[in-house]
């Protein structure tokens, strides 16, 4: 199998990962529960990895780092999780993930006032847009509440924000940050106390190459949050609430130790590869666009439309897109009228290429496009890829469109 479907879930995971969970499994007791040596090794496990995602996200402490099953179940604490009430403003983008959209959607229905913003021609995000957003809420009721969601990099064109920028206008207009890293974590460097980053959230099974099951939501001391759930903590049994510490008010129940020792081995591994890892994939990204360039080139017109690096009005050559803009490893596209199952089946059933075609969960951004019945094509790519497999996948496409 070639698997181009790196934004979904890593696939080609280090060894030691597997080992580690393996281990896990075998050794640990339930952290954070007992004093005899099994429950003692899992919460130094989970203490040695907070101190790593700490570490690598730029937060204040371990002790702002909570467990998480996913990004969804992080997004959800944060986003739910701040109290908004009836009145008060959430600001969304049009390419975010349901994991922001649905909580958003919900906080509406309860009479918070929600906000999109806008994208580019391009899909990237509208920062006038947003910044007239947050300045009009501000000028028009000074003690608003507002909260700003927004994902660093999108999970279908790869754009990603200026999160200097985001991090000016939030500070200059009292705006509390959510930042969902699902797509970007373990690939473009983040620091929350630079950036005043207010909450982070993301994934451990993506580029970080950790096991499904985890993630993490890190949180700015001084911000409070309610628990999206509540239940036992190993610690102050017998209060009515969750206790108050960080990171347990926001741990209900036993944390999944085992898929936290094998995250806990893909961050050791990772530690220094992570800027070759990411030239590697970018590269191989840069290949792919070049390859659907020279074939719409020898068609005499564009029979692959590629999303989120210019529009059909304006299109702009993968080579004309500069190396310094900050970008994912991944490309968007379809094939002439053909539906993007078909083509994803195709590259399947014909090379066993495995690419992402649908919705991506994130259906403003098809609304944009103009892409909600057919969908999109994604292949994203990580450095485990290599520029033969990038080779075969252009051939495939170029099939493809010689067939139309």
């Amino acid at each position: 199998m070639i698997y181009f479907d790196n934004a979904a879930t890593s696939y080609n995971r280090p060894p030691c990962v597997k080992e580690a969970v393996a281990a896990a499994i075998d050794a640990f007791g339930n952290p954070s529960r007992g004093a005899y040596s099994a429950s003692l090794d899992a919460d130094r496990c989970l203490f040695e990895t907070r101190m790593q995602l700490a570490a690598l996200a730029g937060a204040e402490g371990p002790d702002c780092v909570a467990f998480t099953i996913n990004a969804t179940q992080a997004l959800n604490t944060a986003i739910l999780g701040l109290g908004l009430q009836a009145g008060d403003h959430l600001i969304v983008s049009l390419q975010e993930h349901n994991s922001v959209l649905r909580p958003a959607y919900r906080l509406r229905e309860r009479g918070v006032v929600v906000h999109f913003v806008g994208l580019k021609a391009d899909a990237r995000l509208d920062m006038e847009d947003l910044e007239q957003t947050l300045r009009t809420i501000r000028t028009q009721n000074p003690d608003a509440r507002i909260a700003v969601a927004l994902s660093h990099g999108s999970n279908v064109t790869g754009n990603v924000i200026d999160l200097s920028r985001v991090s000016a206008l939030c500070s200059e207009n009292q705006a509390t940050w959510i930042l969902d890293a699902a797509q970007t974590m373990g690939i473009i460097p983040i620091n929350m106390r630079r950036l005043g980053i207010d909450i982070l959230c993301f994934s451990g099974h993506k580029a970080l190459m950790g096991p499904q099951g985890t993630g993490a939501i890190i949180v700015r001391r001084g911000i409070r949050l309610s628990p999206l759930m509540a239940g036992g903590s190993g610690i102050r049994t017998f209060l009515e609430t969750m206790p108050q510490e960080m990171p347990e008010h926001l741990e209900a129940g036993t944390q999944n130790a085992h898929s936290i020792a094998g995250l806990h081995a893909a961050l050791a591994f990772a530690e220094g590869k992570r800027e070759t890892w990411r030239a590697q994939a970018l590269s191989l990204r840069k290949q792919l666009l070049s390859g659907i360039d020279a074939i719409n080139r020898q068609a005499g017109e564009e029979r692959i439309h590629v999303y989120g690096r210019g529009t059909a009005v304006n299109p702009a050559p993968a080579s004309c897109q500069s190396d310094s803009e900050p970008v994912l490893p991944t490309v968007a596209f379809n094939i002439g009228q053909l539906e993007a199952a078909d083509v994803a089946d195709r590259l399947w059933r014909d090379r066993q290429i495995a690419v992402r075609a649908g919705g991506h969960c994130a259906p403003l951004i098809h609304r944009f496009f103009g892409t909600e019945k057919r969908g999109i094509v994604r292949a994203s790519f990580s450095h485990a890829n290599t520029p033969g497999q990038v080779q075969i996948l252009i051939e495939e496409l170029k099939k493809i469109e010689r067939s139309l």
